[in-house]
């Protein structure tokens, strides 16, 4: 289908938004959900937020102090670089405590869109926070939560239709065990920063409820204990929790983030152990940990044992003999994923010992893994270098520090194989409006590390080398403009690349902040890599891909109920020696508050039109709390969503959410079990939250 933004309705859309941006002369303050937003915006991926989204939301509701926060404490709420942590830092230690929030504007480093987008998360007060535990506050301030979700698909699809038995016997996986409904529900209960627990169940659409194999109830349950700051120990975590040291390179087993619009923000801040409380069913540690400080000196131990579910390729008798992969999904809906289920054992036991002075911080990592029975891959070149067998081990050294206006960081890591993986990083203030990041990494192919999410192009922290360049400029008052530059190679093949290859990507953006009431920014993000081209004579060789991405978005309040958002993207797919394949989008986003009772509305009205889905498009999706949403916008149609919020007094809010995606180029909605023979996929959600 050809590329016709042109068009004459579509232009008259287009300068219509504009024009009504451009006149309005306001716009809601920065939240929760538009930090999430921007970084979740460069991304194609569909991650798990709920992490990041409990540490910002801990923060909103318990602001933190900035004239008492320490660098830990800072880093915790993973907004800011860290140039301006050390500047906010001096700042108190030089002048002494803050008198106002707003005294932040004269904290060097610090812009107008800075402090607006901190705001909500911090505070100053004259008064620490008492630390000193006591029973009855716990048992009496403590806060409840209890989440009750639902959430369907309206229109059937192929793997819920009937089927004669007799049909279902010869392909008994033709069909899901369980109802098209998804279920979900968390208890979580907090003490201050000091004492978290709870629950999390769900069942995923198509999995057996009460019957079946889940007699017990849900599919997958996770349950969580985390104590903070008693006495010399600093955290212990028992059950379900998280473990992030470093750079990623050794262990990270969470979501992590390599290039976002926040260009200085590149290395991770590494928080130990947390709790978990998500529903990702097998990257997590099932066990406990604890962190004892000792003056300056962290020491962290911790150990893990679980099933975790894994594609079985042989048994003896009905003993599992081996593996060939891991599975991630969390989807039980199949006999033949049923079978994988919780297939073999997995046992992790690490460490970590870090000494933090307030010059420099320098760590050591080290895991062992250890399986019930063997991995052991297809034999193809892509799996050569690739883990294999029932046991890997790593270890890995990382450091930060300061001197000057720089601040260096990095890691380095090595696999029981030999395989080694480095990173080594800086950033510099080169004048006070300019800022410069730059990062080196290199992975060797045979490098293996089973829980590492390292700074990385690819999705495995392996088989890459990259560097990485970062610039954050303002130029004039209200405005700022970030770019990078990575470029990139595979020295082995990949997924989808039977070759060494290489790439890079260059991304610009201009952002524009008058005042506190309106922002605005354009967006330019090009790629080009190598990958698979398909010959005539059905032999893979490699052809340069390029995608181009154009952005401009606009946020903006009409009054103190009203507040909007526009957005039109364009994306350009062009391979070589092939014609480019092009598309659009362009979205209209409202959200309005109601004053004389507690209901919020937000709606998004979106049209788009692509080529192909090579040339489609991304947009984040405001959600219920929790739930998360980035569609890929593509072929040719509308989506429309709404979201209603609704609060019974203080203790009880309620969530409705129903989106549709309309297609008027076809007749059919994705394939498989998933298939909708129509051209519209239409969802509900609905929500409870009880808060005691």
């Amino acid at each position: 289908m050809g590329f016709r933004i042109f068009r004459i309705r579509n232009s008259v859309l287009i300068l219509f938004m504009l024009f009504l941006s451009l006149n309005t002369m306001a716009q809601k303050d920065p939240s929760l959900e538009d930090l999430i937003e921007e970084i979740a915006g460069s991304t194609d991926s569909e991650l798990d937020y709920t992490s990041l989204y409990e540490d910002l939301n801990y923060f909103l509701n318990n602001p933190l102090n900035i004239n008492t926060a320490t660098l830990e404490d800072f880093e915790k709420l993973q907004i800011l670089n860290d140039f301006q942590i050390k500047s906010l830092l001096d700042y108190v230690k030089r002048n002494g405590q803050m008198l106002s929030i707003y005294e932040l504007q004269l904290v060097y480093g610090f812009t107008v869109a800075d402090v607006n987008k901190i705001l909500p998360f911090v505070s100053v007060s004259g008064i620490k926070a008492d630390d000193h535990f006591k029973v009855k506050n716990a048992l009496k301030y403590g806060n409840h939560q209890l989440f009750l979700r639902g959430q369907e698909v309206l229109e059937e699809q192929v793997g819920y239709s009937s089927i004669s038995d007799s049909d279902l016997l010869k392909s008994p996986n033709s069909r899901y065990l369980g109802s098209s409904y998804k279920i979900y529900t968390k208890y979580k209960y907090n003490y201050k920063n000091k004492i978290y627990w709870g629950i999390t169940a769900e069942k995923d659409p198509g999995e057996e409820f009460f019957s079946g194999n889940n007699k017990n109830g849900f599919d997958y349950y996770s349950a969580h204990l985390q104590l903070n700051n008693f006495g010399f120990v600093k955290t212990l975590t028992l059950g379900d929790f998280e473990a992030k040291f470093g750079q990623g390179l050794v262990l990270w087993s969470d979501m992590g983030f390599s290039k976002t619009p926040y260009v200085l923000n590149i290395r991770k801040k590494a928080q130990g152990l947390r709790k978990y409380s998500s529903t990702n069913e097998n990257v997590f540690m099932r066990g406990a940990g604890t962190t004892i400080s000792v003056k300056n000196i962290d020491f962290t131990v911790f150990y893990s044992n679980k099933k975790i579910d894994a594609n079985i390729q042989d048994s003896i008798d009905n003993e599992i003999a081996s593996v060939s992969s891991f599975q991630n999904s969390g989807y039980h809906s199949v006999p033949s994923e049923i079978i994988d289920k919780d297939a073999i054992g997995e046992q992790i036991i690490g460490g970590n010992i870090s000494f933090n002075h307030s010059k420099f911080k320098i760590g050591i990592t080290g895991v062992n893994y250890k399986y019930s029975t063997d991995l052991l891959k297809d034999t193809t070149p892509e799996n050569q270098f690739k883990f294999q067998g029932n046991e890997n081990s790593n270890i890995g050294m990382d450091y930060q520090f300061g001197l000057g206006d720089f601040s260096f960081f990095g890691e380095e890591a090595i696999s029981a194989n030999g395989g080694k993986a480095f990173l080594n990083g800086f950033l510099v203030n080169l004048a006070p409006q300019v800022s410069f990041s730059a990062m080196h990494r290199h992975y060797d192919k045979n490098y293996q590390a089973n829980y590492a999410n390292g700074f990385a192009e690819a999705s495995g922290t392996s088989n890459e080398s990259g560097l990485y360049f970062g610039l954050e400029l303002h130029p004039i008052k209200h405005w700022m403009v970030t770019a990078y530059f990575d470029t990139y190679e595979f020295p082995w093949i990949k997924t989808g690349v039977d070759a060494p290859s290489t790439g890079y990507e260059w991304f610009v953006q201009t952002d524009y902040t008058p005042t506190r009431n309106l922002s605005m920014y354009v967006r330019i993000k090009n790629e080009e890599k190598l990958g698979n081209k398909l010959t005539e004579s059905g032999v893979d060789e490699l052809s340069y891909q390029n995608l181009l991405k154009l952005r401009y978005h606009i946020s903006y309040r009409i009054n103190d109920q009203l507040s909007l958002k526009n957005r039109v993207e364009t994306a350009a797919f062009k391979e070589e020696s092939e014609s480019t394949d092009y598309g659009y989008m362009i979205y209209q986003d409202v959200f309005y508050d109601f004053k004389k009772i507690p209901l919020s509305l937000n709606m998004r009205f979106a049209i788009f039109e692509t080529d192909s889905y090579y040339a489609r498009i991304y947009a984040y999706e405001s959600d219920i709390l929790y739930a998360f949403s980035i569609p890929a916008y593509y072929s040719k149609g509308t989506r429309t969503y709404f979201n209603l919020k609704y609060s019974v007094g203080k203790n009880m809010d309620i969530w409705l959410r129903y989106s549709q995606t309309y297609f008027s180029d076809t007749d059919e909605i994705s394939s498989g079990l998933t298939q909708i023979n129509g051209n519209t996929k239409s969802e509900v959600k609905v929500q409870l939250r009880i808060r005691l």
